[in-house]
Order: C-alpha cells, then structure tokens, then sequence
C-alpha cells in the first residue's frame, strides 16, 4: 500500500509539474496562435473524426453553449467545417478541415521537438514506460475525482434532504413569544 509520505511527494510531484506546464502554456499557446483547448478539440476530431457537438461538449467536460462558441472560432478561422446531420437536421457534426488538419500537423511537429529535446537523453524503453505510467495516473486520477464527487454530492444531498424532511426543523428562527 502507498505510505502518506509517497502519496505526499506524489502530490508535491503533480503540483510542480502542474506549475511548470501552466507558466509555458500561454508562451506555447502565443507561440503556435493557438488555444490549448482549441488543440484538444482538434486532436479529437482527427483521432476520432466527425462528431456531434453534444459529444464534443461532453469530451471536452463542458456545456453545449460553451463548445458552441469555440466551434464557432473555429470555423470562423476555417479550422473545423459543420454541417447537419442527414439523419437529423437539428443536430450539427464538426469534422476537422484540411487547414484545421495542416495547422494540427504543424503544432504537433513543434509539440514533438521540444518533447524531443527535453528528454534528449531518455532512451524509448524509458520514455514509454514514463508515458505509460502517467496515462495509468491520469486515468486512476479522473476515476477517484469522479468517485469522490459522486459520493461528495449523494451525501451532501442526503443531507440536505435529510435537514428539510426533518420534523425538528423549525422554519421560525426569530420567534416572538
């Protein structure tokens, strides 16, 4: 089993890295003319190909409306193409444009080489294994948020429920006896 003082690094660990890749995206971000989560939106599409907006929103942990108006940048900026579904016209599919595609290719090559650079003395046996283990944490970390906050939410709407089915409850804080 993990010991406190593991987990405790562990923690310190993913908060330094956290740091560190937050004070560069921005510079990164000017540096390519693109968003961070504009590029992860268009990494889905080319892994995954044309999507609905409703899944897009829900890959991307945001509303519709939120989706909406990046999609509609995008677009705009001649990345993404929409169009109706033909099964239903109500519902609009994003795919990535042939710019859209180019500019990912270009960003992903600068991405490449500066991974490269950093790690230039990494051999692939240990990059990989490194890459492995940080999509198990990733994957182990969203499991035990989403578990967390399941459990936070139930129990704090049990109590809630609890607090206002409660014969006891007075609705009079200031009586006038």
């Amino acid at each position: 089993m993990l010991t406190v003082e593991t987990a405790e690094r562990m923690v310190g660990v993913l908060g330094t890295l956290n740091r560190a890749l937050r004070s560069s995206s921005h510079r990164w971000e000017l540096a390519v003319g693109m968003r961070g989560s504009d590029l992860t939106l268009l990494r889905r599409l080319q892994r995954h190909g044309e999507q609905r907006v409703s899944d897009l929103a829900d890959a991307q942990c945001v509303t519709a409306s939120v989706i909406s108006r990046q999609i509609t940048t995008l677009e705009q900026d001649g990345l993404v193409e929409r169009r109706a579904d033909p099964t239903d016209a109500r519902v609009g599919l994003i795919r990535l444009s042939d710019l859209g595609r180019a500019r990912l290719e270009h960003v992903t090559r600068r991405s490449v080489g500066v991974v490269q650079s950093a790690l230039a003395d990494w051999d692939d046996t240990e990059t990989e294994r490194v890459a492995d283990l940080i999509s198990q944490l990733a994957e182990r970390l969203v499991h035990e948020r989403e578990r967390v906050l399941d459990r936070h939410l139930t129990t704090d709407t049990d109590a809630a429920t609890a607090v206002a089915a409660s014969p006891d409850r007075t609705t009079d804080r200031n009586p006038t006896s």
